[in-house]
């Protein structure tokens, strides 16, 4: 449902800078991959890449059977508000709306109808857990909470890829695992293709297979086996092989 084929990055200047070299990556249709490597290895301008928020140097980008970097401006804004769902490290709600508002804005930017946008949100709300705090604002609610909320507002369309950028990066290690949880049980049970960035090693390990990236390049790739633990062992490992500043890495949580 993803596919890149030789995809490659070239930031012009007094210098020009090569951030990602002939990329080649598939994802199929209900896959959950995590993308890992040290800072600067060209994860998040892959990321914003497939998210069409940045456009290739060369190469070609498939995105259930479209080509999103051929479409006019408003046809992309359309494709992006239909097709992807974006769930970021720092939450991106408005805190001028409440947490109902927020969940429906991808609704109200289409027009959709109040009563089947209070019933849509209602109804991803129940699945995820915050019906109770649909009234309040993004200031009183929790971390946790308030990615949630996020997850919601991403998923309340039922986009075919669901794009995460470090999504636990702001959470205590209880709501990072209430957060992956929900993100699997999304990915398992509508079967939405989910594509993550993480520096977090244990929010990897909920992933299908992870795909390492180092210097712009795709270095390797671990898939999952029975044990989450023994996959989480593996990243690890990968990791300490890839070596890399010791800050590139979050706090590993068991």
């Amino acid at each position: 449902m993803l596919k890149l084929n030789d995809v490659s990055k070239v930031y012009e200047g007094k210098v020009a800078y090569r951030a990602l070299t002939d990329i080649n990556l598939e994802v199929e249709q209900g896959e959950f991959v995590a993308i890992m490597g040290p800072s600067g290895s060209g994860k998040t301008t892959l990321l914003n890449i497939i998210s069409t928020i940045d456009e290739p140097t060369t190469g070609e980008v498939e995105i259930n059977g479209k080509g999103p970097h051929t479409l006019k401006k408003n046809d992309l804004a359309r494709f992006r508000r239909r097709e992807l769902g974006f769930v970021f490290q720092d939450f991106n709600l408005l805190h001028t709306l409440t947490v109902e508002e927020n969940i429906v804005l991808p609704l109200t930017l289409d027009g959709t109808r109040v009563k089947e946008m209070k019933q849509k949100a209602g109804s991803i709300a129940e699945k995820l857990g915050i019906s109770h705090i649909m009234g309040k604002r993004t200031y009183e609610i929790s971390g946790g909470q308030a990615q949630r909320a996020a997850v919601a507002r991403a998923m309340i369309h039922e986009p075919a890829l669901l794009l995460a950028d470090e999504p636990t990066g702001n959470l205590d290690s209880k709501a990072s695992k209430d957060v992956m949880e929900m993100l699997v049980s999304i990915n398992e049970k509508e079967k939405t293709s989910l594509l993550m960035v993480t520096h977090d090693p244990q929010a990897a390990s909920y992933s299908d297979r992870v795909i390492f990236i180092r210097d712009g390049k795709l270095h390797s790739e671990i898939h999952r086996g029975e044990s989450r633990q023994a996959f989480f062992q593996k990243i690890i490992d990968m990791l300490s092989l890839m070596g890399g500043d010791g800050n590139d890495l979050s706090s590993v949580r068991i």
